[in-house]
């Protein structure tokens, strides 16, 4: 199948999903208030910390809002195109219905990644994108078009680390049954990316900026926000992310080979 047609089939698949989510609106509007009602905690409890403290690690507290809302912005967005198709795959190799996705002319990657949607999470991705412009406004900063560009390419680079890891971890069902229990190291591992970069220190910095780049995921967007570019931090973030993206997709790939279809 031609690459320039891979688009094409997911905003068909899109579409798709729009109008099977739109079928059920009680199901939206459950998620979009579960989903903001997390965010409205995340954001007091910044509130309680700087009721106490003047700044945490040089952020004070809009900048801190920024930060946690770049990371609410791109877990949402992450989970409303990519985590619902990641999270069938176990399912999917335990009943053998991946046999039906291997059988057709697209890259099983591609399929799995992008056969679901939800779009309650859009709403809230919204919302934190709009917070984020409310705390830089607290602060009177007007960024640069070069940095509004800059950090809607970090946004993406931070959808990729999210991908890489949850791509791993699904692909662990090729060689554990109940790959589900896994799943929730996803959730545990990811409120990481909250945290601004300069608290960590030791072995923990190291191993979630160069190893897992979790610190990297909402920091260096928010920091070119407020600070403007910062080339070094930008291209170690980019690099970190196309390597884990391209080391998950090697394992999905090695863990296909260990598939064994529901005929076999």
């Amino acid at each position: 199948m031609r690459l320039l047609t891979l688009p094409r089939l997911w905003w068909t698949q899109i579409r798709y999903a729009l109008t099977r989510e739109m079928a059920f609106r009680a199901n939206f509007f459950a998620w979009v208030m579960v989903e903001l009602s997390w965010f409205v905690l995340q954001l007091a409890f910044v509130g309680v910390v700087y009721h106490h403290v003047e700044s945490v690690a040089g952020w004070n507290r809009n900048q801190m809002i920024v930060l946690v809302a770049t990371n609410q912005l791109i877990q949402q967005i992450f989970t409303a195109f990519l985590m619902p198709g990641l999270t069938k795959l176990p399912e999917l190799v335990r009943t053998g219905k991946l046999d039906f996705v291997l059988l057709k002319p697209v890259p099983p990657q591609f399929l799995v990644s992008t056969a679901e949607l939800e779009i309650g999470p859009l709403a809230n991705a919204g919302i934190a994108a709009l917070v984020a412009c409310m705390g830089l406004h607290s602060l009177g900063i007007v960024p640069s078009m070069a940095s509004v560009a800059a950090y809607l390419l970090l946004l993406v680079t931070g959808l990729l680390v999210h991908y890489a890891l949850l791509l791993f971890l699904v692909s662990l069902t090729f060689w554990i049954i109940q790959a589900e229990s896994v799943l929730l190291g996803y959730y545990s591992i990811f409120q990481v990316a909250r945290l601004p970069r300069e608290a960590a220190r030791g072995w923990f910095r190291i191993v979630f900026t160069l190893v897992l780049p979790l610190l990297l995921v909402a920091n260096i967007p928010a920091t070119t926000l407020i600070r403007g570019i910062d080339p070094g931090p930008m291209s170690l973030f980019l690099l970190t992310s196309l390597t884990a993206a391209f080391l998950a997709s090697l394992f999905f790939r090695r863990g296909l080979l260990r598939y064994q279809s529901a005929s076999s």
